[in-house]
């Protein structure tokens, strides 16, 4: 699980991950080794995670649009623990995208101190924003990871 590590003093907003800043978002196409397994990004390697099955988790590695590890993570058989262990497999995903590819973990620390919002439309207020209002775990998580990685990339 992440800890507030991040300042509360930022200099700005990013308020989406997309653009510019796309390589924020869990469906950006970086390569990660994670848990004895290789996905084409993070969103297959989070939705492999809702299953304990092996034969399951092994389906993730194999897809490379991460709209399809989405679908297919709410077709497996979804782990009794889900809800209590989602937020530290995102944050060790997150963590690993950045450790393993060093040119996002310096474009990671050149948002500065920049509040991280992952803003959408599709109504996600769990990881994200929807027009102000959400949670914002991902941009929390993302935030923590930026702080602790300023002296290693």
């Amino acid at each position: 699980m992440y800890i507030n590590t991040y300042s509360n003093h930022y200099q700005q907003t990013i308020d989406h991950f997309h653009g510019a800043y796309a390589f924020l978002s869990n469906f950006y196409p970086s390569r990660i080794y994670y848990r004895g397994y290789w996905y084409a990004n993070n969103e297959a390697a989070f939705q492999a995670q809702k299953t304990i099955s092996p034969k399951e988790q092994l389906q993730f590695t194999k897809l490379r649009n991460p709209k399809d590890a989405k679908k297919l993570g709410r077709e497996v058989q979804l782990r009794s623990d889900w809800e209590s262990v989602k937020l530290m497999y995102m944050y060790e995903i997150c963590m690993c995208k950045f450790m393993q590819n060093p040119t996002l973990c310096k474009a990671l620390l050149a948002t500065g101190n920049c509040h991280l919002v992952e803003g959408n439309n599709w109504g996600d207020y769990f990881w994200g924003s929807v027009n102000g209002h959400g949670e914002n775990h991902l941009g929390k998580i993302l935030m923590d990871i930026r702080a602790k990685l300023q002296f290693e990339c």
